[in-house]
């Protein structure tokens, strides 16, 4: 993979990131603003730049698709092992289920996405669709027990982005192209994620206090998952020798911040909100310098 690349898209998304932290200076973005935008991309933004990943037809031959969704499985499973023996090796107890989600899950849609079409193209951003099928049953099945100590709920489980990669997935098992009209209304409507996704997370950390950058124990973890993790998983999967471009699109899904439903799931479920949205801060700013870092050591 080209560095520069990967630099020169990380700058774009930053300076998308600041205007959106400007805007919410100028309170041209504020929480009501910021609650709509979100509601629009996950969605419909989202969602059509899912779909729009397969309008000229399945990019897949034979049994190459339902290989490459057990790869993700099997790495989703993996991951989720992972996370839960990192917080045991630690003996971490408090904010447990917390610390096990922030480990496990990154903001793999909402940044994810625009994320990898930005640095790897369409092809890379369809092999993160299909992943947030297997992500997302670990997500609000797995993961949302791990606060409420049991339970499942479908409405959230079947979200906009769950949905459209189930759309994108039965397209590509019959190789259905869709009509050019059909086509270019979802590739426009996708069109809108990158810029407006990366201002509204650039709005979201207008609130930080500067104080809270002083956080040591939020600066280590930030290190570990943003680097130290992705550097396990790299290793891992080089071991299996996979197609290149799905190992870049796993590597670059779990180089993505800590996921936004870590601050919305400790609220409601009484664990730390303060310590989720300084990790969801710390690993939002940071990603735009450890994401070259972690793909140039995985080019030496």
């Amino acid at each position: 993979m080209n560095i520069n690349t990967i630099v020169t898209q990380m700058t774009i998304l930053l300076l998308i990131m600041i205007v959106g932290f400007v805007g919410a200076k100028k309170n041209i973005f504020n929480d009501e603003v910021n609650v709509y935008a979100s509601n629009i991309l996950l969605k419909i933004g989202i969602p059509g730049l899912i779909i729009s990943s397969v309008k000229n037809g399945s990019p897949f031959t034979g049994n190459e698709l339902f290989n490459v969704l057990g790869i993700f499985a099997i790495f989703v499973i993996f991951t989720g092992i992972v996370s839960k023996i990192i917080v045991e090796v630690l003996h971490i107890q408090e904010n447990k289920a917390l610390w096990q989600f922030m480990i496990l899950f990154t903001n793999a849609g909402f940044m994810g996405l625009p994320a990898i079409q930005a640095i790897l193209g369409n092809q890379a951003m369809l092999y993160g669709a299909l992943f947030l099928l297997p992500l997302n049953c670990l997500m609000y099945g797995y993961g949302e027990s791990l606060f409420r100590k049991g339970g499942f709920s479908l409405k959230k489980f079947m979200n906009g982005p769950m949905i459209a990669s189930v759309i994108a997935l039965v397209l590509c098992i019959f190789n259905v192209k869709l009509p050019y009209i059909l086509a270019q209304t979802c590739t426009y409507i996708g069109n809108v994620t990158t810029a407006l996704s990366m201002m509204v997370i650039g709005a979201g950390l207008v609130n930080m206090d500067i104080k809270e950058l002083l956080d040591v124990k939020v600066w280590a973890f930030t290190i570990f998952k943003m680097i130290l993790l992705p550097l396990f998983y790299m290793f891992s999967l080089s071991l299996f020798h996979i197609d290149p471009l799905i190992e870049n699109t796993l590597i670059l899904i779990m180089c993505m911040p800590v996921a936004s439903n870590s601050s919305v799931y400790a609220f409601m479920y009484g664990e730390d909100a303060t310590l989720a949205s300084k990790a969801i801060f710390f690993t939002s700013v940071s990603c735009v310098v450890t994401i070259p870092i972690v793909f140039i050591l995985h080019s030496l």
